[in-house]
């Protein structure tokens, strides 16, 4: 871990901002669908919000993995970690954004407005904690073969 230094790391931070942006993007176009898909009337933003981001999950390990850290670490162990990473942050997410976008009762504020800066606030809160999650939990320096093209 002794190579690892401030400029990877800012390298990385870059590409997973990079990677995140595209995947966000096709985790927004799975939340809109399933707002309007409606799964679970009684709880519509927050399982949509759920679902779009468990299915991004699975995208974004792999993203992750090729793109962002170039990684070798073991395929199973870095996704299992990484779900699990996920888990834990999307649900945390998950129930502030239902609390937010569907208990909330914002006053004068807009309920659309209110949806969706809560909405893009938990993905940036989400996406901070599983940069530093997946790359010193799923991704360990320590798993890789040091790159001198890095």
């Amino acid at each position: 871990m002794s190579y690892y230094t401030p400029e990877l790391f800012l390298r990385e931070s870059i590409r997973f901002t990079v990677v995140g942006a595209f995947n966000t993007s096709i985790c927004f176009i799975l939340y809109k669908l399933f707002v309007f898909l409606d799964p679970w009337p009684a709880y519509t933003l927050g399982f949509a919000f759920f679902l779009s981001e468990g299915l991004s999950c699975i995208v974004a390990h792999y993203l992750h993995r090729r793109i962002t850290f170039r990684s070798s670490s073991p395929y199973g162990r870095s996704l299992t970690l990484t779900l699990i990473i996920y888990a834990a942050s999307i649900a945390i997410a998950s129930f502030i954004h239902h609390m937010v976008a569907d208990v909330w009762d914002g006053g004068n504020f807009d309920p659309f407005i209110v949806e969706h800066v809560s909405w893009f606030l938990n993905t940036a809160l989400v996406g901070v904690i599983a940069f530093l999650a997946l790359r010193f939990i799923a991704f360990p320096p320590s798993d890789e073969v040091q790159d001198e093209s890095e």
